[in-house]
């Protein structure tokens, strides 16, 4: 059974129309032989002639009989939109038509054409051609479109009918693969085409049969799309299980569209799948994306190992009502936790699956902003619960943006919900004024500033609590700028010395609930956590502070840069000092925590030149003069096909210290073959988080790829799958839930094949 599935996942390769990620809004058709070395025409393309309304004939003989005139020896007739040659060619001017044999080449404005025999004439002013015995090509792509043999081919400038023939997106004379079929037509005017008893060929061994085939000749159209063949195992069942995955597209109109799926999993059964999509407007302006809204359904009727139903539902909405208003909308469910690890095996990291409705208003004119938001999670694989907003709405607003003292309000009102009913739960409403104003004086930039927030809870199992926390500090900064040169560049260098003063008095709040907060040192203390002056995330907790930050950035960038490039080199390092030795505690009912007097050093440094770029960041404790935290990551990026990726990081939470390494790259063995991997390994424990291995063949109109996965299934071993694609060039292109795995599995990498 598996050796007939891998069989039929060749033959239906053929199939696809187009790809499943298409944009509705735009659908460009997929360029035919991109960058083939070996394209070619059928003959060497003519130039029209110039005289309009007019036939510019040559030959070695003519003779005049009546209305004809017949032509002899190495004729050749010209006009402003044909070209025609051959040995023997007669031309009626009673009907303007002409027929020529021997030899005959054949140009128009699309097509090429060579035969024994072939005629031409006009109905309505529109020319119609017919060849005998003919080879031909479509050219208009400029690249070199269908080609292929015929017994009788008859086109218009609508339409080209095909008797007897084959037809391939291949090159000329480098047809892999090509359709055999009594009869093509192929409609311009409807961009289909239609073969009946077509046969499809690949390297002349015939791998599909059917008695009629359709195809969207160019852009999208509806149709079959790449099967996904896949083997995996299946722990405690079979360990050499299959699954195949044959999906049909249909183009319902412009601005919306439908797939349609069926899986086979041999150890569980059929899954039904569809997901529509719709375009509801265009972007409204470069700063926005489209309007669209999309739902997906998939469903097991009956598990073969539990026998109960599995489903999943998605549904996704983004829509702008106007340039300000923004809504969007997402739910995602599934039957039970074990969804993905068992069914799905793409998303087994996944721990949760969030849902929301959000309504926001942003006036960037008048820097006003509203929010409200509502949220509900699902846990999956063993996924823990948390908090989650129930009903969340905010509100922010600049006063005097444009003025040298600015005032920020900020207000924000949360109510907390969480699956367990021991868990407290409440409403959290948080307000926070903030004024700044910079000095004036020429050098430094001094910048005075202040705060009030001021918090309510509203729980549900305590007395309410009332926080009020003030807030001051100055920022001095000794920025200087020049231009200079580094590494052959010239840059604009920016070296930002920075002290900051940041002072609020203690506030008892270990009988506050932890809603959404926790300490950023848990994991690597960076440069942006100091300089901010915030140690928690979330804002149950408001540390205290009398400390000095101390940081020195120093950054080269090009002159010419634009914004979306990146700096050349950024070096940065910080630290804290605390005159304080008690902070905030992030632990409920513990109001303090004691710290010494300093807070490590961190310090980044990020460079990035031509295809190279290098980023690292580390913790150093100043008493044991160690790097406690790190994370480094090099890389080598020419193209999507040829990159390498290496990173190392040691974190340590909860004083468990886990050392991570990653690789990641592809690299091409020849123009057409290219290897790739990736590998997220746990250096601490030895187990691998996941492992991807791969290759891939793309050839001028066929592309084959293979990749094989290992994952941890987090219950002491893992799972394994392989999956494969064929995809024949011009018949469809892939955006299959292999490119997702891949691409997710593998930052960097482009898996699209066409």
């Amino acid at each position: 059974m598996k050796k007939v599935l891998i069989f039929v996942v060749l033959m239906l390769a053929h199939l696809s129309t187009y790809a499943e990620g298409v944009d509705l809004n735009c659908s460009p058709a997929q360029p035919i032989c991109d960058n083939c070395t070996e394209y070619q025409t059928l003959f060497p393309l003519e130039q029209f002639s110039e005289n309009t309304g007019a036939l510019d004939i040559e030959a070695d003989e003519s003779e005049i009989l009546e209305e004809k005139y017949l032509l002899s020896g190495n004729v050749e007739v010209n006009s402003e939109n044909l070209y025609l040659s051959a040995s023997d060619v007669e031309v009626s001017s009673a009907d303007s038509s002409l027929l020529a044999k021997g030899n005959v080449k054949f140009q128009d404005e699309s097509y090429l054409i060579t035969g024994d025999l072939l005629s031409a004439s006009r109905d309505d002013n529109e020319l119609i051609a017919t060849a005998t015995n003919a080879n031909y090509q479509d050219y208009s792509a400029g690249l070199g479109g269908a080609n292929g043999y015929t017994e009788v081919i008859e086109k218009t400038p609508t339409s080209v009918l095909l008797t007897n023939s084959t037809y391939s997106l291949c090159p000329v004379d480098h047809n892999d693969w090509q359709i055999d079929a009594d009869q093509i037509e192929l409609n311009l005017k409807k961009n289909r085409g239609v073969a009946g008893n077509a046969t499809i060929k690949f390297y002349g061994v015939p791998i599909f049969y059917t008695p009629k085939y359709s195809w969207v000749l160019s852009g999208r159209g509806s149709g079959f799309l790449t099967p996904d063949y896949s083997t995996y195992n299946e722990p405690g069942q079979n360990d050499d299980a299959y699954s195949l995955r044959i999906p049909y597209y249909l183009n319902l109109a412009p601005d919306r569209d439908l797939l349609v799926a069926l899986t086979y999993m041999s150890s569980r059964r059929f899954i039904y799948e569809g997901k529509y999509r719709q375009l509801i407007a265009p972007k409204i302006s470069a700063d926005h994306e489209d309007s669209l809204y999309s739902i997906e359904a998939k469903y097991l009727p009956e598990d073969k190992i539990t026998g109960l139903k599995r489903w999943l539902v998605n549904f996704s909405e983004e829509l702008d009502l106007s340039d300000k208003i923004h809504l969007s909308a997402q739910y995602h469910r599934v039957s039970d936790a074990k969804y993905f690890e068992e069914i799905a095996r793409t998303n087994t990291d996944v721990k949760t699956l969030k849902s929301s409705l959000k309504y926001s208003y942003e006036d960037k004119d008048n820097n006003l902003s509203l929010m409200i938001l509502t949220e509900d999670e699902q846990l999956v694989n063993a996924g823990t619960p948390a908090y989650t907003k129930a009903l969340e709405g905010s509100f922010s607003k600049t006063l005097n943006a444009d003025q040298k003292m600015p005032i920020q309000v900020d207000l924000v009102s949360t109510r907390f919900a969480h699956d367990t009913a021991t868990k407290e739960s409440g409403t959290r409403t948080h307000g926070n004024v903030g004024i700044s104003r910079e000095l004036n004086i020429l050098y430094p930039k001094v910048t005075p500033r202040a705060s009030v927030a001021i918090t309510h809870y509203s729980l549900k199992n305590n007395p309410n609590i009332n926080r009020t926390v003030l807030g001051s500090g100055v920022d001095v900064d000794f920025t200087v700028n020049n231009e200079t040169n580094l590494f052959g560049y010239k840059v604009n260098h920016q070296i930002s010395p920075l002290i900051s003063y940041n002072y609020r008095a203690k506030k008892v709040q270990g009988n506050i609930p932890l809603f959404d907060s926790s300490d950023k040192y848990d994991d690597i203390v960076s440069f942006a956590d100091l300089t901010s002056g915030e140690r928690y995330t979330g804002l149950d907790r408001i540390t205290n502070a009398n400390d000095v930050t101390l940081s020195l950035e120093s950054t080269y960038r090009e002159i010419d840069a634009s914004e979306d490039d990146k700096d050349l080199l950024s070096m940065k390092i910080a630290q804290t000092y605390y005159t304080d030795d008690e902070v905030v505690s992030d632990t409920a009912n513990t109001n303090y925590e004691t710290r010494k007097s300093y807070s490590d050093i961190a310090a980044s440094i990020d460079l990035s030149i031509n295809k190279f770029s290098l980023s690292s960041a580390a913790q150093f404790n100043p008493d044991t003069s160690k790097i406690v935290k790190r994370t480094n990551t090099i890389s080598y990026n020419p193209s999507s096909r040829k990159f390498i990726t290496l990173g190392f990081s040691k974190t340590g939470i909860d004083g468990v210290v886990t050392e991570t390494e990653k690789l990641y790259g592809a690299y091409p063995l020849t123009d057409s073959i290219h290897l790739f991997g990736g590998l997220d390994k746990n250096i601490s424990t030895g187990i691998t988080n996941s492992e991807t291995t791969g290759v891939a063949y793309e050839s001028c109109c066929w592309a084959f790829r293979i990749a094989h996965f290992k994952e941890d299934n987090s219950s002491g071993g893992y799972n394994y799958s392989t999956g494969m694609e064929l995809v024949l060039t011009g018949l469809g292109s892939t955006s299959s839930p292999l490119n997702g795995k891949i691409e997710g599995k593998i930052p960097g990498y482009i898996a699209n094949l066409r």
